[in-house]
């Protein structure tokens, strides 16, 4: 009962700040043990290391039960955890108050060893410590291999939940049409079609919002901003494909639908029909620091996988690999079943590491728990104009940088064509605004934006 006060008392401040602040701790239970071992003169020292080993077996097992059944989730341990650790006293209040469970385990570890250590400096002392059998050798090694548990149970926390810290924001209101116009992209000479009434309502992913957005602007004539919001809308691409089928939008601007995005329209019995408009590189980006600048197709497939686990197997650090997706559906997540892993099962991703918008993708990779192990994956302009963060940086693929002249020459390996797609029976506006698309004004339109054009 007086070890686990000694340590859970003086051993708060470890739990707060750093696993080293434990260390005065454990050097006090250390000189108790030695200290109450002196005191009454104890030869036999196999009774007091069983009576702390079974201390050690109920605080530490009850952790390790209930991480695991808690999947390691700290949030959800807290439940349970702090009414098994009493006379843990100030540190069980801190870790069910804070969620510092990282050192907990080092904490029950290190009460178990340093009051091994002051029984038997007392023996070795007195010169009453025996020559130990093969038994209780073993039997010692196997506790500290057990006492090496914490090293995994952070570890597979650290794989299931993150902390991000985002450091940049993504302003969709600087790209409203017919609001702030010098944000928009613009010819330098009278468009041959003008749209003066019956306008097409449009949506799409987010990464091309600014694009749809400048074709609204040029070619619709009488709009005022508000309408424009009304006639203009960026959702992320599954809920800009659903308006689609619920006739909800008339044009969708998106990468090419997922094999269940097509299933989906012939549930509704809509026609799909696609026009290719543009290109666009589907990007993967790491942390700034990360020292990895360039993964083959394979390595990356590798990755999602879950078959190359750590950095240093690709030519990095040794750290684990945190790798980021998008839900089912979005346009990057589709991207990337479709050109990256090529019919290869993708691993589910662990919590926290599925983001629901793209700017989250961005922001997880820049501040993981302020590390550099993760990856993630989007489309350039996204992620190099409308969601800028320089802590990531872009990754060459196959050893080809995804610049707008390998996007246009095909180099760059992962190259994705983004369309205009209308339901069955589309108004005459909506054809009008898509064949206006794939003429040189309209082709000229999207490179000034920023992606890359058919011309």
């Amino acid at each position: 009962m007086l070890s686990p006060l000694i340590v859970g008392s003086t051993g708060v401040y470890g739990i707060f700040w750093s696993g080293w602040a434990l260390l005065p701790a454990f050097l006090l239970n250390a000189i108790y043990w030695y200290r109450y071992n002196r005191k009454n003169q104890f030869s036999n020292y196999r009774d007091q290391i069983w009576a702390v080993l079974v201390a050690f077996i109920y605080y530490f097992g009850s952790l390790t039960i209930i991480l695991a059944a808690a999947h390691y989730s700290y949030l959800d341990t807290a439940i349970y955890y702090p009414a098994f650790i009493f006379p843990y006293n100030f540190s069980a209040v801190a870790v069910a108050v804070g969620l510092f469970y990282h050192h907990l385990g080092w904490m029950f570890v290190g009460t178990f060893w340093s009051a091994v250590l002051g029984i038997l400096t007392y023996q070795w002392q007195t010169h009453h410590l025996p020559k130990l059998h093969r038994i209780q050798v073993g039997g010692f090694i196997v506790i500290f291999l057990v006492s090496l548990l914490p090293l995994y149970q952070n570890f597979a926390n650290n794989l299931k939940y993150t902390d991000t810290s985002g450091t940049s924001s993504l302003n969709l209101a600087k790209y409203q049409p017919f609001k702030n116009r010098k944000a928009l992209a613009t010819l330098n000479h009278p468009t041959t079609l003008q749209i003066q009434s019956k306008f097409p309502r449009l949506n799409g992913a987010t990464a091309l919002y600014p694009m749809y957005s400048a074709v609204a602007q040029t070619l619709y004539t009488g709009v005022s901003a508000r309408q424009g919001s009304q006639l203009v809308k960026v959702d992320s691409t599954p809920k800009a494909f659903n308006s689609l089928l619920k006739k909800q939008s008339d044009v969708i601007f998106m990468a090419k639908p997922s094999a269940a995005q097509f299933r989906a329209a012939k549930q509704h019995h809509v026609h799909l029909k696609l026009t290719k408009i543009g290109s666009e590189a589907f990007v993967f980006f790491v942390n700034q620091h990360n020292p990895v600048d360039n993964l083959s197709l394979k390595q990356i497939q590798s990755i999602y996988q879950r078959q190359t686990i750590f950095w240093s197997s690709v030519g990095g650090k040794f750290a684990a690999i945190q790798p980021f997706q998008r839900p089912e559906g979005s346009g990057s997540q589709t991207a990337m079943e479709q050109m990256v892993m090529a019919n290869k099962q993708m691993a589910k991703p662990l919590r926290y590491q599925e983001f629901d918008v793209m700017d989250g993708v961005i922001d997880g990779v820049a501040g993981y728990n302020n590390r550099t192990n993760a990856i993630g994956y989007s489309f350039r302009f996204f992620a190099t104009q409308m969601m800028h963060n320089k802590q990531v940086k872009l990754l060459k693929i196959n050893g080809v940088s995804p610049t707008a002249a390998n996007i246009r020459n095909d180099k760059y390996p992962l190259t994705a064509h983004f369309y205009a797609i209308t339901g069955t029976h589309p108004s005459k506006n909506s054809e009008r605004l898509i064949n206006w698309l794939t003429t040189n004004d309209g082709q000229a339109l999207i490179n000034r934006t920023g992606y890359v054009g058919l011309k």
